[in-house]
């Protein structure tokens, strides 16, 4: 509170009837008179207070703009951020995990338990496959597919139909002939679907389930015919060399007809192809007879009666017979509709 000493002390001096005034709101300077003018202000100095903001005692403070939002330029001389290099210095790759492999201990353990695995995967395969004797059935060349489809023909004029023997062991197909094999009934399946499908696309009833229908039913039948030759000399209690591979080898052999007659039978229609199938049909059964008479009925086996080789010869006629039915029933109707 200030009071005024220039001259002497008139009466009482004059009070602030609210002394709180100058200290809760700021003064509002009156543009007629001056800050100077007003005689009854206290003469207070600013407290900075770090609680709120301060007050404003009368004085014009120039405010300053606040910092724009958003992000700001990174200054020069910072460097920008890589995540690759951080990941590479964050993450460096385990030296000791190469030297580890490296290490001849560790490969030899590695190859070892490798063959092991890849040893018992095959055992494990073979009790469901027979591998090996696959590998006996598709030991062929191109000289004997050659000279098997010439026999497969023309068996009229083949002679030896022996099977050589080494070792208790039949020979290869490569290097016998008259051996049983695998690729050519395979090949010859797979020919069948696409000259089926060749023979439908002329006649304008092509359709991709047509070969779908046509390679599920020729394999349901080879199934059929194997179970029933199969169960014919369980039946019968027949002792024979024949194996369940070789009655395969053998019942496929008539694709190779089946091919040939739907082929002629695109030039020259029903004609043709009654003609080839008759043909193979005969050919084929002659070769069935010969082949299967000395897997059968072995030449000087004196354990073997009158009435069991009899058994034995109404199977291998009932084999040779049953094939030109099958062929006829897998592709007559694939020539039919071009006669209609």
């Amino acid at each position: 509170m200030n009071y005024n000493h220039s001259g002497a002390r008139r009466g009482k001096p004059k009070r602030m009837l609210d002394p709180s005034v100058g200290l809760s709101s700021p003064a509002v300077a009156s543009p007629t008179l001056p800050m100077a003018q007003s005689p009854y202000m206290y003469n207070q100095q600013q407290i900075p207070s770090s609680n709120g903001p301060q007050p404003d005692y009368g004085f014009n403070v120039a405010e300053q703009p606040p910092p724009p939002y958003g992000f700001t330029a990174a200054p020069s001389h910072q460097q920008t951020y890589n995540p690759n290099e951080m990941r590479q210095e964050s993450f460096p790759g385990p030296p000791y995990a190469t030297q580890l492999l490296a290490e001849p201990i560790v490969t030899n353990m590695a190859v070892q338990y490798g063959s092991a695995l890849v040893g018992s995967g095959k055992q494990q395969l073979e009790k469901y496959v027979p591998v090996t004797a696959l590998k006996y059935y598709f030991a062929v060349d191109t000289d004997y597919v050659i000279s098997k489809l010439v026999l497969l023909f023309f068996p009229f004029t083949h002679s030896d139909w022996s099977i050589k023997y080494e070792q208790d062991s039949p020979l290869q197909p490569r290097y016998e002939r008259n051996a049983p094999d695998m690729y050519i009934p395979t090949m010859a399946y797979l020919t069948y679907i696409v000259v089926a499908g060749l023979a439908l696309g002329t006649q304008e009833r092509f359709t991709p389930e047509q070969l779908g229908i046509l390679a599920s039913s020729a394999l349901a039948w080879g199934i059929m015919e194997l179970l029933v030759h199969t169960i014919t000399l369980y039946v019968m209690n027949m002792d024979t060399s024949l194996k369940t591979l070789d009655l395969l080898a053998y019942c496929g052999y008539k694709y190779v007809g089946i091919n040939f007659a739907l082929l002629v039978s695109l030039p020259f229609q029903r004609f043709g192809y009654y003609v080839v199938l008759a043909y193979f049909s005969v050919s084929l059964a002659f070769f069935l007879v010969r082949s299967l008479k000395l897997r059968v009925i072995p030449e000087g086996h004196s354990s073997y009666s009158a009435s069991g080789n009899k058994r034995r010869l109404y199977f291998i006629l009932f084999v040779a017979t049953i094939q030109p039915v099958l062929m006829w029933w897998l592709s007559s109707h694939l020539v039919a509709s071009a006669i209609a």
